[in-house]
């Protein structure tokens, strides 16, 4: 079972941890939560990675104890135009492919996995790119649940809009608890299906909706766990409803597993299955 919930701070994740950060000083919070991360990855064994803009990376060089990992070796800097060509991502499954194989080198030395440590904020600022992020977070997570790589997403919380903060902190099954107020649900990867968790209600029924659309063509996409749904709006029931549709239409049926009684009574007020 994969780790999951609002928490303090990201140094319990496990191997396959995906989570979302926001900082508003690189050698204060960030560096505070990057030491927790990458020193839960030297325990479970994983080899460690950093990727981020050049102001990150300096205070990764200069900021103990993240510094001394940099000399000896045990934090590698992956170039930030490597990781990202042009200072963009690439398609989702390139991107992924990319990761894919970092996490299989560190197999092939001799670790459990991988461990990234990622200041992306570049990548959800600039006008219009936040919702790129968002669905590129919901397709790596769903995959993430079946890999032995673990990632620390970082952003500044001033350099991206609330309303992105928001849909990118939801695609992430660990969150920054002082996000709390922006994300009433989150979707994520488990090894056998998406899970929903929280509340959706009408403002967040669209972010719903986005993340739904990031499928990554694995068998995860095709069951949907409502367990531990405690809420969801008429909206939120037609989102779910599209996202059945678009499955059928590439040829899968949708298992919806759990959910609050008034997930069904609504779907049946409004004529839709889920």
């Amino acid at each position: 079972m994969r780790c999951q919930g609002l928490v303090d701070s990201p140094g319990n994740i496990g191997l396959n941890g995906h989570a979302c950060w926001s900082y508003d000083d690189l050698a204060g919070d960030f560096r505070d939560a990057a030491v927790a991360f990458l020193n839960e990855g030297l325990e479970l064994g994983q080899a460690l990675m950093f990727v981020g803009g050049p102001e990150a990376e300096e205070v990764v060089r200069s900021e103990e104890p993240l510094s001394a990992m940099v000399a000896d070796g045990t934090l590698s800097i992956a170039p930030f135009e490597a990781v990202y060509p042009g200072g963009e991502r690439m398609p989702n499954a390139d991107q992924w492919t990319a990761y894919a194989e970092a996490a299989a080198r560190a197999h092939q030395g001799g670790f459990t996995g991988l461990r990234v440590l990622a200041e992306v904020t570049s990548l959800a600022s600039p006008d219009g790119a936040w919702p790129g992020q968002a669905r590129w977070e919901s397709y790596a997570d769903r995959l993430m649940a079946d890999a032995t790589l673990a990632a620390l997403c970082c952003f500044e919380r001033k350099g991206v809009p609330s309303e992105g903060l928001a849909a990118i902190a939801s695609a992430h099954p660990v969150v920054d608890s002082r996000l709390d107020e922006l994300v009433p649900f989150r979707l994520y990867g488990r090894s056998d299906a998406l899970a929903l968790t929280g509340e959706v209600d009408a403002f967040s029924s669209n972010t719903l909706r986005h993340l739904l659309r990031a499928s990554s063509g694995s068998p995860v996409d095709r069951v949907l766990d409502l367990d531990d749904l405690t809420f969801i709006e008429h909206t939120g029931v037609q989102a779910l409803h599209e996202y059945a549709e678009a499955m059928r239409a590439q040829g899968f049926e949708l298992t919806i597993r759990g959910g609050p009684p008034s997930l069904h009574r609504l779907a049946d007020l409004l004529g839709v299955t889920v």
